[in-house]
C-alpha cells in the first residue's frame, strides 16, 4: 500500500510538471479592474488558464470560442508554446488592461525572460477578454482592430483596406482566382482580402504590439490565409499578391494536402505572381541564374538544389527559383495537369525526382544540364 501511495504521488507530480500552470504577474502589481479586486481576480485566474492551454497548444472551449479559434488562427498558433522553456522565460507580464463594451476587457501581455544573461522581449500581445459562464475566454482583436477599414467587393473579392485601394491590381488578382480555380477544376472561391499597407499594421491588427519570430515566419509576413482559406491576409500594400495566396490555396481547396512539397508550390507561385516580395519575373530570374552560372562555371545546380534553404542566388532560395523554371518547361510540354502533380511529391520531397521523371521526363542525373538549358537567353 505505501509503495503504491508513492507512486500515486510520483504520478501526480508528473501530470503537473507536465502540465505546469502558467501564472501570470501585474506590471508594478497593476489593478486590471480598478476598484473591483474579485473581477481583477476572475481575468487573472481565467488568464492563467488560457496561457497553460497555449503554452501545450491544447486549447479548450472553456477559454476559446471554438469557431473563432477556427476563424484566427493565425493569432492562435502564434501564442502557442511561448514560454515553454521556464529556464529562460519569465512569468508572463499584463502591461495593461482596460474595459471595453458589455463588461469585456482589453489586457496587453508581455513574454519576456533571459537568455545567456541578456534580458530580452519575445513577444507583447494584446487580446480581449469576453464573460463566458462563470469566467472569462480569450479573443483575437482582429474585428475590432480592422472595423474601421473600407469596404470594396471585387467580382468574387472583397477588399478591406485602411488608406488607398488600387482598382486595377484588385481585378487583375479577382480574374487570377477564377482563373486558377477553372485550372484546378474546383469552385470559385469567395474570398476577404485584408490589404495591410505593411507588416506591422498587419500583426498590430492581430494584436501582436511586438513579436521578435515574425520576420522570420515568411509564409506569415508576406501573405497567407486564415479561417481555412476563406480570408486572404497581406502586409505586403499590394491588392494583387498572388505569390503568397497559391499555396494556401492549393492547400484548402485540392485533396493530398498532407502530400505537399512546398518548395515546389513556391516554385509554382513565382512562375505566376513573381519571386516573394522582389515580385522578379521569369526572365530577370534565368538572368539571375545566368549571370550566377558564369561567374561559377563549377556550380552544380542539383547540388544546390538539395542544400534547400542553406543555397541562394541573388539572395533567393534556390531551389524555390529551380522549381519555377521546371513547373514552366512541364506546364509547356505536358499542360498544368502535369506541372500541378509534382505539387505532391511528398512533405520532404522523398518522391520530388522520381516523380519529375515519370511526369517531365528530366532524371535527376540531368538536373544540372535541364537547369543550364532552362536558363538560357
Amino acid at each position: 500500500m505505501k509503495n503504491k501511495l508513492i507512486l500515486l504521488l510520483l504520478f501526480v507530480c508528473f501530470i503537473n510538471g507536465v502540465y505546469a500552470q502558467v501564472k501570470v504577474k501585474r506590471n508594478f502589481d497593476i489593478e486590471l479592474v480598478e476598484k473591483d479586486s474579485i473581477t481583477s481576480l476572475k481575468i487573472e485566474h481565467a488568464l492563467n488558464g488560457f496561457l497553460t492551454e497555449a503554452q501545450n497548444n491544447s486549447y479548450t472551449a472553456n477559454y476559446v470560442d471554438p469557431e473563432h479559434q477556427k476563424s484566427y488562427e493565425f493569432f492562435f498558433s502564434k501564442l502557442s508554446r511561448i514560454g515553454k522553456d521556464t529556464k529562460i522565460f519569465h512569468q508572463p507580464l499584463i502591461l495593461k488592461s482596460y474595459p471595453v463594451e458589455n463588461g469585456s476587457f482589453r489586457l496587453t501581455v508581455g513574454f519576456t525572460g533571459i537568455k545567456e544573461q541578456q534580458p530580452f522581449i519575445y513577444q507583447i500581445t494584446e487580446l480581449k477578454a469576453v464573460p463566458y459562464q462563470d469566467h472569462y475566454r480569450f479573443y483575437c482583436p482582429f474585428e475590432d482592430n480592422t472595423q474601421h477599414f473600407r469596404r470594396k467587393t471585387i467580382a468574387n473579392v472583397t477588399y478591406y483596406y485602411s488608406t488607398t485601394f488600387n482598382e486595377i491590381k484588385a481585378k487583375e488578382f479577382a480574374a487570377f482566382t477564377k482563373e486558377l480555380a477553372k485550372l484546378t477544376k474546383a469552385a470559385v472561391p469567395e474570398l476577404k482580402y485584408y490589404s495591410f499597407n505593411s507588416l506591422d499594421e498587419l500583426l498590430k491588427s492581430y494584436g501582436f504590439l511586438y513579436s521578435v519570430r515574425q520576420c522570420n515566419f515568411l509564409c506569415y509576413d508576406l501573405g497567407f490565409t486564415d479561417n481555412e482559406g476563406k480570408i486572404y491576409i497581406t502586409g505586403t500594400n499590394n491588392e494583387n499578391y498572388v505569390f503568397g495566396y497559391i499555396g494556401d490555396y492549393l492547400y484548402y481547396n485540392l485533396p493530398n494536402k498532407d502530400e505537399i512539397y512546398w518548395p515546389y508550390v513556391q516554385g509554382l507561385s513565382a512562375y505566376y505572381g513573381g519571386y516573394g516580395l522582389s515580385y522578379d519575373d521569369m526572365d530577370t530570374l534565368k538572368r539571375q541564374f545566368r549571370d550566377e552560372y558564369k561567374k561559377r562555371p563549377d556550380i552544380n545546380f542539383l547540388d544546390e538544389f538539395k542544400k534547400g534553404r542553406n543555397s541562394d542566388v541573388n539572395r533567393h532560395f534556390s531551389y524555390y527559383v529551380m522549381s519555377a523554371f521546371l513547373f514552366e518547361e512541364v506546364l509547356k510540354d505536358k499542360g498544368f495537369d502535369a506541372a500541378l502533380q509534382l505539387v505532391y511529391s511528398g512533405e520532404n520531397g522523398e518522391h520530388f525526382f522520381k516523380n519529375l521523371e515519370k511526369i517531365g521526363s528530366i532524371k535527376e542525373k540531368d538536373f544540372h544540364k535541364t537547369i543550364v538549358r532552362l536558363i538560357k537567353d
